[in-house]
């Protein structure tokens, strides 16, 4: 079985049509038919059925397509380490989550890439569960998460924190300092997994009697951006790392809300694999995250 055919076989089932995909990828419509059927007889099983929704896998097809994926990022992490001997140069594959992918974690890159010139480094998005299979199945190099998840086989290290603020449209009702019972008068926008209510927040609502149940969540959302869009548009305050909103700050399109005696941090982990299973420039980007910490964070 060829590479080309789990590719393929990927995009139908996205598509559900193999004559969309056929026009698309310039390959004839019996073409990819025949390649398909070689793929089932190779396996012994059908994989693809017909229906009024169009094209759809069965269930030894869904199996397929659960591991098809693992199995081409696994090639084409091959074909970049060969490339990358062939010209002397590395690359570093480091997933990340979102937030840090798109505010902190550039900042920390440059400053990691003038120390290792020669290294080429590839930022992704995913979410944590997903960043901790990815490493363990030597799909990237390392990951960086807001959390600490659990995985005994991989090494998980703090390198830094970042400052989780209060914000709010400046033009927004809310005083530029409140006591933490306030906080529960005015309406929130989440992140979906709410990681930015913090351990701090916890335990200061739980000395006035409170959880964060009591809290006025008025809806929750998946992305930094749509956070930011809901605070312009006066929906509520929310929680945000600082260096996602340092702009608005800056421009006094958001003020930051203080809540008295209360300071909010986010601990950033580095996951990767043993040492002694890494590449040396993998290993030596892991060393430079832990020397710089804090400070590889703008």
């Amino acid at each position: 079985m060829h590479i080309e055919m789990l590719q393929h076989f990927q995009q139908v089932v996205d598509a559900k049509s193999i004559s969309k995909v056929a026009s698309e990828t310039h390959i004839s419509q019996s073409a990819l038919s025949q390649m398909i059927q070689k793929m089932e007889d190779s396996l012994g099983y059908k994989l693809l059925e017909r229906s009024n929704r169009g094209v759809e896998p069965t269930e030894m097809g869904r199996i397929v397509l659960k591991y098809s994926n693992t199995i081409i990022k696994s090639f084409e992490k091959m074909q970049r380490e060969m490339r990358d001997l062939e010209k002397r140069t590395h690359t570093i594959r480091i997933n990340a989550d979102k937030s840090l992918v798109n505010y902190s974690l550039p900042c920390a890159l440059y400053k990691i890439k003038r120390r290792f010139p020669n290294n080429k480094y590839e930022l992704f998005s995913s979410t944590t569960d997903d960043i901790v299979k990815e490493v363990r199945n030597d799909l990237c190099d390392m990951g960086v998460t807001n959390e600490r998840p659990v995985a005994e086989d991989l090494e998980i290290r703090k390198i830094g924190r970042e400052k989780v603020v209060l914000v709010a449209s400046k033009s927004f009702g809310i005083p530029d300092a409140i006591e933490i019972e306030q906080l529960l008068q005015y309406d929130l926008i989440a992140l979906a997994d709410s990681r930015y209510i913090t351990g701090p927040l916890k335990s200061e609502l739980k000395k006035c009697g409170f959880t964060e149940n009591d809290l006025s969540i008025l809806f929750e959302v998946d992305a930094v951006s749509a956070v930011k869009s809901s605070i312009h548009n006066h929906y509520g305050i929310a929680f945000l790392p600082y260096s996602a909103v340092k702009k608005e700050l800056y421009t006094g399109d958001y003020k930051m809300v203080s809540i008295r005696n209360v300071e909010l941090y986010h601990d950033i982990y580095i996951i990767n694999k043993p040492q002694a299973f890494m590449s040396g420039a993998s290993c030596e980007t892991v060393d430079c995250f832990m020397e710089m910490g804090e400070d590889s964070f703008c």
